[in-house]
């Protein structure tokens, strides 16, 4: 008995037991199945199917596409790029590698969009290559948007500030992803009925030319879309400022010009008490005053001091002494000088190239 019971040790340590099958986990959303072995990351990416769904259906009245449903497998598998779709049978399958916490909201979005799309192309008879690179990168920014209310208002800040992209590079896919969410946004506004928006989306993702449809809409396509672009961008007040908004809103709103006799010039602030009985800079002050208590909460946190220093002085111009009002003049240079420097200090910190997504 012994001498079989030593055999059986030495035959369980000599050939191992094969490993346990890893347990599949799926969640089921109305834009595909999502499957892998990770719980939270089923969860993370069903989110953003879910997102994307309801942005169909509330911002363009789409019902969910007819079945079989897309499979979205969420798994790192050598060889295949972080986001990865081929069509298996006739059912779409789309593979994405999340990486790191940083691009996993945007690998997610991007699966997400790209499943749709490949399943409204197969449903319209169509490749499911067929969808125009642009339409992927605008529908994943649209769920990027919905989980992440404040990407809004970074991608329109963004947009103030830069070169607009071509239209052959946004249609291309070859643009950043803010230029891609800013044609969309302004293509859906030309269009004006969620019916004629919707209609535009699908006939990209079965293959069609939104170069055809930019035709019809305006003689020149690339006037219209700097137009509109601009047209986008002023009709949406910031919430919150970046660094170099508040800076350039304080230059703006901290700069004098006014003709004291000798037609107009710019005013230093410290020079501005001794005109200030005429009936202009009362006017301009007062003007200000209400512009400064409406702004001054959208301010970055870097330049909120320098602000508030500013309205300060602004608030004792009419009625404080030379002295008093040449002191706080020179409290609010001090400050901006300090915000100045910290934003350069930031800004070369935000500049520092961060590692890429595994």
């Amino acid at each position: 008995m012994l001498n079989f019971l030593a055999a059986c040790a030495w035959l369980a340590a000599a050939e191992p037991a094969p490993p346990v099958p890893a347990h599949i986990y799926s969640s089921d959303t109305p834009i595909a199945l999502v499957a892998g072995e990770k719980l939270s990351e089923i969860s993370f990416v069903a989110a953003h199917c879910t997102a994307l769904q309801r942005y169909l259906e509330f911002a363009l009245n789409l019902p969910p596409v007819p079945p079989p449903m897309p499979r979205l497998e969420v798994a790192d598998i050598l060889g295949l790029p972080p986001v990865a779709m081929r069509v298996t049978g006739g059912t779409v399958l789309v593979v994405v590698r999340l990486g790191d916490g940083k691009g996993a909201p945007s690998r997610s979005a991007e699966a997400a969009a790209q499943a749709w799309l490949a399943r409204v192309a197969i449903a319209g008879g169509k490749s499911a290559s067929a969808p125009e690179p642009w339409t992927r990168q605008a529908l994943a920014c649209e769920v990027i948007a919905q989980l992440r209310p404040a990407m809004n208002d970074f991608w329109y800040s963004e947009g103030r500030q830069a070169i607009p992209s071509t239209l052959a590079d946004i249609i291309a896919g070859k643009a950043p992803d803010r230029e891609a969410f800013l044609f969309w946004r302004a293509l859906r506004q030309t269009l004006g009925a969620p019916a004629e928006q919707a209609r535009a989306l699908i006939a990209s993702a079965q293959g069609d030319s939104v170069s055809k449809l930019l035709t019809s809409l305006a003689k020149s396509p690339d006037e219209w879309w700097l137009v509109h672009r601009a047209e986008l961008l002023l009709s949406r007040a910031p919430v919150s400022l970046g660094l170099r908004e508040s800076a350039e809103s304080l230059d703006d709103i901290a700069r004098f010009v006014f003709d004291v006799g000798h037609g107009d010039e710019v005013l230093a602030g410290v020079d501005l008490p001794k005109y200030r009985d005429l009936a202009a800079v009362k006017a301009s002050i007062r003007a200000r005053l209400v512009a400064l208590r409406r702004e001054i909460l959208r301010q970055n946190p870097v330049y909120h001091n320098a602000w508030r220093t500013f309205g300060a002085w602004l608030e004792r111009l009419q009625e404080g002494k030379p002295e008093e009002l040449a002191a706080l003049w020179a409290e609010y240079q001090q400050e901006r000088r300090q915000a100045d420097e910290l934003r350069r200090e930031v800004e070369a910190v935000l500049e520092t190239a961060s590692p890429a997504a595994k």
